[in-house]
């Protein structure tokens, strides 16, 4: 095994997918943006027309409301959330960053109910 060929050919490849995921994701944006000004004619259309839907040869295109939360006061919100035992308002997810300080500072114990789950994997940087 030649560990100095393997670096460099996992670099080589690292970099062409980081490429071509630039690549990749431009495209992306462009065709992004070109729906969202097809939609916003879409619901210009809609609204000028006073109508939740149109029917056309190709299809039906509608409008749909949509709901995105975000938190302006978290203290409230947690307040609140603990005091009518609303957890289901939350993702459940444990940040792994705040797992690992606390396991730094607490001599490798963990937060009861959380469980680790550790792997070994390989990071490669440039010379």
């Amino acid at each position: 095994m030649d560990s100095d060929a393997l670096t460099r050919t996992y670099i080589k490849i690292r970099d062409a997918r980081s490429v071509a995921k630039k690549e990749w994701e431009a495209k992306d944006n462009e065709y992004k943006e070109k729906l969202e000004r097809i939609e916003a004619e879409m619901l210009k259309f809609l609204h000028e027309t006073n109508q939740e839907s149109a029917r056309t040869a190709s299809g039906i295109f509608y409008k749909q409301e949509e709901v995105t939360p975000t938190g302006s006061d978290w203290d409230a919100l947690y307040r609140w959330i603990a005091k009518n035992d609303a957890f289901d308002a939350l993702d459940r997810r444990i940040k792994k960053t705040f797992i690992k300080t606390y396991m730094e500072e607490h001599n490798g114990a963990i937060p009861p109910g959380v469980s680790v789950f550790r792997e070994y994997v390989v990071r490669v940087r440039r010379s």
